[in-house]
């Protein structure tokens, strides 16, 4: 993985950040405990699915043509007993603001969209696909990092960001490499971050099992990580403990709570569209979103070689390999 080294060597040195850097090791504990934070996709005794955030706005345009047929209808909805001129109108709208929320709901289900960043236990390596590019990284090997900065502006206040990166070259092209976010930075410390470096440690280095504090376990929690991440997903909710507990700390208004949940409540239909839109996308990608050579070593019986063996054998890493 040469090409990766000098890359974070040479980004490092041009940007001057070189002592401002956290460096994170496949073999060093990054945090006290891990913490999931809800982006675990799919986490099965062979492979973990963390989200890459490219699933973040599927379902929004459905909701919203969802949503103006639903209002459309009720504020239409008197015209119908009017008389039958009136009553085919108000089908007739209806019918087409249905097939255009249908057809949106089709073109978000099967538009082509980056998938999650995939850890691989079997053969210890990370894959991420974009499209027809399929880039990866051994996990022994990997180069992660983060840097903490705080930034004020007179609309936001002091903001805290830390992102935390990952380097990967693409397959059969190593001299391409590309800096992946393994989640979104805003509001994450460098703290909370390195939980979450220290979940996916963890995981390939205890896994699949294991306990708050990070300590092997035999039974299976993937339920409890799936729920996790599906409770962050679901729009289409009124959390109504969650504000009258920001009420109750003072963070939240009652007026501004009753505010919110009317608009909550008003967005229903949209965020209930969002949520089945995503759901499906998410099942379809599933199917379809790895190359075959991912697919193949995520499979119990599948074969434990990495990407990285395969490059070797054709001689694209021949510096590398002569050492």
């Amino acid at each position: 993985m040469q090409s990766i080294k000098t890359y974070f060597a040479n980004l490092s040195q041009q940007l001057g950040l070189a002592d401002e850097l956290i460096v994170l090791s496949p073999k060093r504990r990054a945090a006290k405990q891990p913490m999931q934070l809800g982006e675990v996709q799919e986490q099965t005794e062979h492979y973990l699915d963390l989200s890459s955030g490219a699933e973040e706005g599927k379902g929004i345009f459905t909701g919203l043509w969802g949503l103006l047929a639903f209002y459309g209808l009720l504020l239409m909805s008197p015209v119908i007993f009017q008389d039958w001129g009136g009553a085919v109108y108000v089908f007739k709208a209806t019918a087409i603001m249905s097939c255009i929320t249908s057809l949106v709901f089709l073109l978000e289900v099967f538009w082509p969209a980056s998938s999650p960043i995939r850890f691989n236990r079997r053969t210890r390596e990370i894959y991420f696909q974009d499209k027809d590019k399929l880039y990866h990284t051994p996990w022994d090997e990997a180069v992660s990092w983060m840097q903490e900065s705080r930034s004020v502006t007179q609309y936001t206040g002091a903001m805290t960001e830390t992102p935390l990166e990952l380097l990967l070259q693409r397959y059969d092209h190593p001299d391409e490499v590309i800096a992946l976010r393994l989640n979104l930075p805003m509001g994450r410390t460098a703290e909370i971050q390195g939980m979450l470096w220290e979940y996916l440690r963890c995981y390939m280095e205890k896994g699949p099992w294991f306990d708050e504090q990070g300590k092997p376990q035999i039974t299976s929690n993937r339920e409890a990580v799936l729920a996790k991440y599906r409770e962050k997903q679901k729009q289409a909710k009124i959390d109504t403990e969650h504000y009258r507990e920001l009420v109750r700390l003072g963070i939240m208004s009652l007026g501004r709570m009753r505010a919110t949940v009317a608009y909550d409540a008003f967005m229903l239909p949209a965020t209930f569209l969002r949520d089945i839109t995503a759901k499906y996308a998410r099942l379809r990608a599933a199917r379809n979103q790895w190359d075959p050579l991912v697919k193949e070593r995520c499979r119990p019986d599948g074969p434990t070689t990495r990407l990285y063996d395969l490059e070797l054998a054709r001689g694209l890493h021949q510096a590398v390999a002569s050492v």
